[in-house]
This record gives structure tokens, sequence and C-alpha cells, in this order.
């Protein structure tokens, strides 16, 4: 969406609708596609909370899935986010990609780790070619097998885990102090605000 739809659709939605003035406005960002504008149209709008889809930064991986995004993409559209005031970053990682292993899976979290998002969400690829026609250009045996993909699946909940994450669920991680982390914790407390820990 271009920056100034986007400024545009946000000023429709609080016309419309009553947005109370500490609502979390998340939105989808592609890293690669994160310019300047569109980062100062985030600010505009008040955006809280970003998710970067990363999948994974194993480049073999990448150009299979033809999606080809550097860390240092990403790392760049962190720091800009951040600076735009949005608060909460999240990352979406897959396992059971084509030409994955249980080492690109964790060299990707510990690149995630490095620019330490608020969130990670941790999901398995399903190839569905018959109703996703790009898929069809992937090989299945480029796949990991079932033993592989259970091992990558294993791997990748239990590496943010050690990196300082808490599990939320099957497949959400957060920072101690994020507010996912702090509900689980204080389940009772977390429904009701102004109840003393």
């Amino acid at each position: 969406m271009a920056p100034q739809l986007l400024v545009d659709l946000a000023y429709a939605l609080r016309c419309i609708f009553f947005v109370v003035p500490d609502a979390e406005i998340a939105v989808e960002v592609d890293p690669r596609t994160l310019i300047n504008d569109l980062t100062q149209a985030l600010e505009y709008c008040g955006v809280t909370r970003a998710s970067l889809g990363v999948q994974s930064f194993d480049p073999r991986v990448q150009r299979t899935i033809n999606r080809l995004q550097s860390f240092e993409q990403t790392a760049a559209a962190v720091e800009r986010l951040r600076r735009a005031g949005v608060r909460g970053i999240n990352f979406d990682l897959l396992y059971g990609l084509p030409f994955q292993t249980v080492s690109s899976c964790l060299d990707s979290i510990a690149k995630c780790v490095e620019l330490r998002p608020d969130r990670l969400s941790v999901f398995g690829y399903a190839h569905v070619p018959s109703f996703k026609k790009h898929q069809r250009k992937i090989a299945e045996e480029s796949l990991p097998d079932s033993v592989e993909r259970h091992v990558q699946s294993e791997t990748i909940a239990e590496a943010p885990q050690d990196a300082g994450y808490v599990r939320i669920g099957l497949d959400h991680f957060a920072l101690p102090d994020d507010a996912l982390a702090t509900a689980q914790r204080w389940p009772i407390a977390a429904q009701f605000p102004g109840l003393h820990r």
C-alpha cells in the first residue's frame, strides 16, 4: 500500500470508529519494501506494533521460496520502525521449508534474537501446491521428511526459550517483559489491571 493511501485509510478508520488513545495499532510489514516514506506514514498513523515476515535467513531456502531478504535488510527495517516509535516488533519464522535444516533453523533464530524482537511466531510450512499455485515450482524432494520436520519443530521451539523468551502456547514466544508473557504469568492480574501483584 502506498504511504499516502495508508494515511488516508487510518484517517478514515478514525473518522468512523472511536480509537482509544492507547490502542495497539498493528501492521504486517515486508522489510524489503519498508522505504522511508512508508516508515513516516506508519509513525503518522500511530502504529505501535509491526510484524515482519522473516521465514528464514538461509539464502538457499530464500531463493527456493522466492523471498530474498538479507539479515541487513531486516535489521535496517527494525531500526527504522523503532526510530518511528513502533514499540512492539514481531518476527514470523517458518520451519519445514525447502532445503531447510536444523542448523539453518538455529542460525535463523540466532539472527532473530540478535535483533531482539519482542515476539516470535513460529509456524510449520504447509506445502499445498494444489491450492497455492506458486508452490508448484517447489520440488517435493527439497522438503524435509517428517522426522527432520519434527526435529526442526522441536529445535525451533527450544531455541527462543534458551535465548530468554517465554513460550506462549504452541508457537508464540515473547520477551519476559512483553504483555503476552506478563499475562501468562499473571492471568488474573492481566484481566484486572488495578489489582496489585
